[in-house]
């Protein structure tokens, strides 16, 4: 047995330059040859399962540009890392997310740290004699200029360039020896094999993608690959070698990648030199030709292109913990570049070598035959090109789980608002029936109730309810017994505005003629004119409001009460003719004589007696009384006498105001006619509650008036008033719903943080429906402007579709567009795809005004998709991410979980829903599953309490969760010793059948409960 040589790993590295002491942004590493290392670590910018090529392009060229910057002379190295690590998990005051998080402690999960290095070349002469190269302070100065250049385009490219310290290289460097990352690094001994190395208890392994004897590669190579397969997401791009992300039993993956960019004038003159040598033996050897013509390719294209000639090296170094696993992560890895036309080598008998030259820094240990020459656009095709994503950094997120299955942070509002991926924080979800919604839409829920949120969630098929007993919201079910009532008409005169008005114009015409019918312009004026009057009465009357108004505008205004400008000139007229005396109504002078006064008087009521004129349809007997007052007065002397006495100083006064009749004073005489005639109206028009009864009392006196405008009359065809008071009186006093709208909703819900409206009961309802609905709605929007401290979110599940006619297509846009300015989101949550499609509402008030949508397994519409996707505009990237939704191979080692996407602005990205027991129970929407959880609540007073007590009994159960439910719910108690153990006896007994069934026949032949069975058993099993 031979005896195995020891020698001492040389660690090829001679020290550092520290940029502190030159003012640098980095540290300089030296090789061992003298040669400078500046290292620079980065994120791949393209984000696993992106699926769009124009990253992978994008990416490729800022590499291409990087090759080009270092340029001629020098080596660029890229080292992707693939290590693993275990979850840990997170603590948390509130008891589900600590739940969350124990869930997933101790999962593993995979990661990609990325450095580039760049070093001189050192030839390999030098190298043999082990001399240092010539260094050159130019030469020196150059490469840090040129790699302050490379950080500034990394930067600009989104691969968040860090330069390297001293720490980060010993990092690095520790991380490849021991074949191992982490804080403190363990060294081991290193057994070196023509088959691999040995490291501690480590196999590792290096596969080169270079034989010496024959370089098998592909002749053509782009930057990215497609998905292969049949699928709906088979167009998907991916990295050349996302294979790598699929191994599992590594513990180490380290991705060599090494271009050498030599003097390109040597290197041609080199290649032309040796296609005029292929080209003479060419005779003797069809090869040749073929050699000679493929150098010329390359030369044309490196003339036309301005390409570079590069000499690359590719290799992947491996570790595992037992030789089977090495074998096998080597076949799989052989298996996978050979479909990628990549033949490895089998004779890379280097393996000591290779590993050394996958040290940071380290690629000018390669040798020649290690290195293939190509062009740098080709050889950057090799380059990986992925990273996993990584949480937000954020102050508000969701945790949801990656496509590997731990929890990764999520902002849906506040990053994607700060960098203009969105504008606004609406949702729009849709997911057809037992893709997860409601579920997903819980675990959004009672995150976002972490946070200072409030949330108010409209419903239609008990699926908060769960959610909503543990963080004690309030539960709001509406029933013709205790219906839900709100006083959408209450407001402050703030509040008043044109959006306003809109909502109760809606809400009165969906009263009157049902969400299908069309609102004419004619009855959205009369509408919109009747509610303005009534809050104006409401809000201004005895406030003397006209005093800032001229006289034309009263008049306008009073032109909507059918009185007009001759109606307050008639009245003016007659005010004054009020002024006149006895003498000028019986037509006579001052100082007429008694004669004089008898025969006027006498004439004139003969004239005016109403039997004269009892046929006469004009006739005024007013005036008979006040002929008949003038000849009683002056026709007695002593009366006469009295009222010369007082009528002198008053004609007098008259006399003096009549001279000084300027047209100022004439005007202001006239405004005051005008008041007069507002302050009648106001009387006779009085608005004395903000309610539906007040709405509708208002109805009654204003619109006789302003519909008989005898200038602008209204016919009935244009609106029926009869048929408009009768259907809105179900809504007023004693009427049906006489409730609904007039009594406010309780102040408490103000100031209530999560309310669930649950109006299953009136979904049948078509009249009632929409209008509880959209006032619901309304609450939501007074409470979203009080709270104004307080983030907003109102979630309308399938209630949406009540609300989603033409009619309330202005109501919905203006819900969208306000409840951005407060802080606040406006969800729509839909299953059907018939909801979205063709719907006008739909498209233009809630996606339009959506920013984000959320999409669930999509398959079952996969053939009508291209409508959807032209609605959400969806790109074919975003359709082919939609379409790996539950079909990659990432279900090993976890429970269940359903995927979603979410877009955020332009583009999104596939998450998991996956929870703890505890957070599944709570939020389960499964009536059986909901009952047994109530059953422990109920026992164990305490949310927390309970579901800690149902996990313990279902460890305890050792069955499924779906036998425990069932035996809770036969029971209606928690799970105890003796159902237990009389399960278990009957499971037993009762081999191949179902026990469930059983046991109904046991309690159906004895006419027993569940619970006496129980007892009567235990008592049997004791005796």
């Amino acid at each position: 047995m031979s005896k195995i040589k020891k020698q001492a790993f040389d660690i090829p590295f001679i020290g550092f330059d520290m940029g502190k002491d030159f003012g640098w942004d980095f540290d300089v590493l030296f090789g061992q040859y003298g040669n400078p290392i500046i290292g620079i670590k980065i994120k791949n910018p393209v984000e696993q399962y992106s699926a769009d090529p124009d990253n992978y392009l994008n990416f490729h060229t800022v590499l291409n540009q990087t090759v080009s910057i270092i340029g001629e002379g020098r080596i660029v190295q890229k080292l992707d890392f693939f290590s693993k690590k275990k979850y840990t998990a997170e603590e948390s005051s509130q008891f589900l997310q600590q739940k969350y998080s124990e869930h997933f402690e101790g999962r593993l999960f995979k990661t990609i740290e990325t450095v580039l290095l760049f070093t001189d070349i050192v030839d390999d002469k030098l190298k043999k004699k082990m001399k240092h190269y010539h260094f050159s302070d130019k030469s020196y100065k150059e490469l840090r200029d040129k790699c302050q250049k490379v950080f500034m385009l990394l930067k600009q490219n989104d691969c968040e360039p860090q330069f390297l310290f001293e720490k980060d290289f010993e990092h690095y460097i520790s991380g490849v020896l021991s074949m191992h990352f982490s804080d403190v690094p363990a060294f081991d001994n290193i057994k070196s094999t023509n088959e691999y190395l040995q490291i501690g208890n480590k196999f590792v392994k290096n596969i080169s993608y270079v034989d010496v004897e024959n370089i098998d590669l592909p002749s053509e190579i782009e930057p990215y690959s497609i998905l292969g397969g049949n699928g709906a997401a088979s167009e998907t791009a991916v990295d050349n070698f996302t294979f790598i992300n699929e191994l599992e039993d590594y513990e180490t993956i380290i991705y060599n990648q090494v271009i050498t960019i030599p003097l390109q004038a040597q290197q041609q003159r080199e290649l032309d030199k040796k296609k005029k040598k292929h080209e003479g033996a060419a005779n003797n050897s069809p090869s040749n030709a073929i050699i000679a013509e493929e150098i010329q390719t390359l030369l044309h294209n490196i003339a036309i292109d301005g390409q570079l000639v590069v000499n690359a090296h590719f290799s992947l170094l491996f570790s595992t913990d037992t030789l089977e696993k090495m074998e096998g992560t080597q076949s799989l890895m052989e298996n996978k570049l050979f479909t990628k036309g990549i033949i490895v080598s089998k004779n890379a008998y280097n393996q000591l070598e290779l590993f050394r030259s996958a040290i940071p820094g380290n690629a000018t240990e390669l040798r020649e035959y290690d290195l293939f020459m190509t062009t740098s656009e080709a050889a950057l095709c090799f380059f990986f090109k992925e990273s996993y994503p990584v949480n937000e950094e954020s102050n508000f997120y969701l945790r949801f789980t990656d496509r590997q299955g731990v929890p990764l942070k999520v902002d849906p509002a506040d990053l994607p608002m700060k960098i203009g991926r969105i504008n606004n924080r609406n949702k729009f979800v849709l997911g057809p029936s037992g893709s997860g919604k409601s579920f997903l839409m819980n675990n959004i829920i009672e995150q976002y109730l972490t946070y200072n949120y409030d949330v108010v969630i409209v419903d239609t098929g008990d699926s908060y309810s769960g959610t909503c007993k543990y963080k004690g919201g309030r539960y709001i079910q509406y029933t013709e017994e205790k219906p839900i009532t709100m006083n959408p008409f209450l407001m402050d005169k703030k509040e008043f505005n044109i959006e306003k008005i809109e909502f109760l114009t809606n809400l009165i015409f969906l009263i009157w003629q049902g969400p299908d019918a069309s609102m004419s312009s004619a009855q959205k004026s009369i509408l919109d004119n009747v509610l303005m009057s009534y809050y104006h009465q409401y809000f201004n009357s005895g406030t003397e409001w006209y005093e800032n108004k001229t006289s034309e505008e009263l008049i306008l205004y009073l032109n909507k009460y059918n009185v007009h400008e001759e109606d307050i000139y008639a009245q003016y007229e007659n005010e004054v003719n009020e002024q006149r005396t006895y003498y000028d109504v019986l037509g006579i002078t001052f100082n007429a004589s008694s004669e004089e006064i008898k025969e006027a008087g006498r004439k004139l009521l003969k004239f005016y007696h109403p039997d004269k004129n009892i046929n006469n349809p004009d006739y005024d007997n007013e005036k008979f009384y006040t002929v008949y007052e003038a000849y009683e007065t002056l026709g007695d002397e002593e009366r006469r006498r009295i009222y010369n006495e007082t009528q002198l100083i008053l004609i007098k006064s008259n006399e003096i105001i009549k001279q000084d009749k300027t047209e100022e004073n004439w005007n202001e005489s006239f405004r005051k006619t005008i008041i007069r005639k507002i302050k009648e109206l106001e009387e006779r028009l009085d608005a004395k509650e903000l309610s539906f009864n007040g709405f509708y009392d208002y109805c009654d006196k204003f619109l006789p008036l302003y519909l008989n405008n005898k200038k602008h009359r209204i016919t009935e065809r244009e609106f029926n008033l009869r048929t408009f008071l009768f259907v809105l009186r179900d809504f007023y006093k004693g009427g049906r719903y006489g409730t609904t709208l007039n009594e406010s909703a309780d102040n408490t819900l103000f100031d209530e943080s999560f309310i669930v409206f649950e109006i299953d009961n009136v979904k049948d309802n078509p009249k009632l429906f929409p209008i509880v609905t959209l006032i619901i709605m309304d609450t939501f929007i007074q409470k979203m402007r009080l709270r104004k401290d307080r983030r907003k979110a109102l979630i309308i599940e399938e209630a949406w579709k009540a609300i989603a006619s033409k009619l309330m297509g202005g109501y919905i846009l203006y819900l969208y567009k306000t409840v951005r300015k407060f802080w606040g989101e406006a969800v729509v949550v839909t299953q059907e795809l018939d909801d979205i499609i063709g719907n006008a509402v739909v498209k233009d008030s809630i996606i339009n005004n959506s920013d984000t949508f959320i999409l669930l397994d999509q398959t079952k519409f996969k053939d009508n998709f291209d409508r959807i996707a032209a609605l959400l505009s969806l790109n074919k990237v975003e359709q082919n991410k939609i379409f790996t939704i539950n079909n990659l191979n990432n279900k090993s080692g976890r429970s269940r979980f359903k995927e979603f996407y979410l877009k955020r602005g332009s583009k999104g990205e596939v998450y998991g829903n996956e929870v703890s027991i505890e957070q599944y129970l709570t939020y389960t929407t499964e009536k059986p599953e909901k009952s047994a959880v109530e059953y422990y609540v109920q026992k164990y007073g305490s949310y927390d309490e309970a579901l800690m007590k149902i996990v313990s009994d279902l460890k305890v159960f050792g069955d499924s969760l779906e036998n425990l439910v069932s035996l809770v719910n036969l029971y209606q108690n928690p799970l105890d010793q003796k159902i237990v153990s009389y399960y278990r006896r009957m499971k037993n007994e009762n081999k191949g059948k179902n026990v469930f069934k059983v046991i109904s026949q046991k309690l159906e032949d004895h006419q027993i409960s569940f619970s006496e069975l129980i007892t009567k058993n235990y008592q049997y099993e004791k005796v």
